[in-house]
């Protein structure tokens, strides 16, 4: 009789247990409705689990800059198939910080920290400057290329920065843009092209950049950009006309001359 006793106050028990766990995790999902934080929220195929023998990814480290919840989303598609297991999804996030952002980040009252929305949402108020802050479409036509960067390097450079743009853009915004932002001798070419993807105005400029270094090309500025102190600077001017990846002498005023 004991015996039964027993078994039936664990089995009780045990019932208890689970309802105040279902309980509290309803309570946990109702006060984060909204946050766009939780992992299902964040993640891509949240439903996917991976065999046995789970290895820590490789992960690519947040250095405090950037966008916090594009970072979080990373995350969660690296941690696919552990959705369930809150303590080592919380446990392995530090390790994708730089050892400024960890300083930054676990500076923090980790006791408050229950859960992975915990988590996410005090790491998301940690950085959230880094969203408010992000490039606008006049802060674009502001970048200009640097004195050690080449044409390619620059538009790579200029392409990042219009990622973060939000809303984002879109292609034929993306160029109008581009081209606007950049000086005369790159501009007034570039603006003939008429209706070019962005990826083929990057070998426009790159064209554009090798005749003005050989003298092919002759700058609008005034000031020669290749290496030889003769080239065409000294010459009478000529007119030019663009085309999409070159510029000709004009032919008749070539017969003339």
């Amino acid at each position: 009789m004991e015996k039964a006793w027993k078994a039936e106050q664990e089995k009780q028990e045990e019932r208890l247990e689970q309802k105040m766990t279902a309980m509290l995790d309803r309570t946990m999902k109702i006060a984060h409705i909204g946050t766009g934080l939780s992992y299902d929220d964040l993640c891509m195929h949240p439903k996917l689990d991976l065999p046995e023998g789970f290895k820590v990814p490789r992960f690519v480290l947040f250095n405090g800059v950037g966008n916090p919840k594009a970072h979080l989303r990373a995350y969660c598609e690296q941690m696919v198939g552990v959705r369930d297991n809150q303590m080592l999804i919380m446990r392995l996030f530090s390790r994708r910080l730089t050892r400024e952002a960890s300083k930054q980040f676990m500076a923090q009252d980790i006791r408050h920290w229950i859960t992975w929305e915990d988590m996410a949402a005090a790491f998301m108020e940690r950085f959230r400057f880094n969203m408010e802050n992000v490039p606008n479409r006049y802060y674009l036509e502001k970048v200009k290329p640097k004195s050690t960067e080449n044409f390619r390097e620059y538009a790579s450079r200029w392409r990042t920065e219009a990622a973060q743009v939000q809303p984002p853009m879109s292609e034929e915004e993306l160029v109008s843009i581009f081209i606007h932002s950049q000086e005369t001798n790159f501009y007034d070419r570039m603006l003939s092209t008429g209706g070019r993807p962005f990826s083929e105005l990057v070998k426009i400029g790159e064209a554009i950049e090798d005749g003005l270094k050989i003298g092919r090309i002759i700058s609008m500025t005034g000031k020669s950009t290749g290496s030889s102190s003769t080239g065409l600077y000294g010459r009478r001017r000529k007119t030019w006309q663009a085309y999409p990846t070159l510029l000709v002498q004009n032919p008749k005023e070539g017969r003339n001359s």
